[in-house]
């Protein structure tokens, strides 16, 4: 019996050029998001439904043709607020900056899926757990991104 090898922390690491001065083409850097404790990538493609009837036999029920439209990216962040992050996070949404993101795979073999690349929009941060009345709370946050423009792929060489 073969068991599956999963992908565990580590093994997909997201990535923001938190730096709003360096060029979106090309990034002074990218920095390992700190404090990250579930990341949720998803793609969505939406789907446009056509009823069309059969042209020789009107009676036929009529079927539904689907075919793919329009597609958005998002990404998720839940984290732990790192003090490192605060401030670039408050000015990224205040400021409505758009900033590299890059999700990392980093075992990729050639010709898989290395990189995803985008354009992060921040349309809604939230912090959370502020004068929590629990014993050590740690205040925590969750970023809901959107991809300017979709995301790109880049194989591993």
């Amino acid at each position: 019996m073969a068991t599956p090898r999963l992908h565990k922390r580590g093994d997909i690491v997201v990535m923001v050029a938190l730096d709003p001065t360096a060029s979106p083409a090309s990034p002074t850097y990218y920095t390992n998001f700190c404090g990250a404790t579930g990341i949720s990538l998803n793609i969505e493609n939406a789907i446009s439904e056509t009823n069309v009837g059969d042209c020789e036999d009107w009676t036929l029920p009529i079927q539904t043709v689907l075919d793919y439209g329009a597609q958005t990216v998002g990404m998720t962040i839940n984290a732990q607020l790192a003090r490192s992050n605060r401030d670039k996070l408050l000015r990224w949404a205040k400021d409505q900056l758009i900033l590299p993101v890059r999700t990392f795979f980093v075992d990729a073999v050639p010709g898989e899926v290395e990189y995803v690349d985008g354009m992060g929009m921040l349309p809604t941060l939230n912090i959370e757990n502020i004068g929590s009345t629990e014993q050590n709370a740690v205040v925590t946050t969750t970023l809901n991104l959107r991809f300017q423009e979709g995301v790109e792929f880049t194989d591993a060489t």
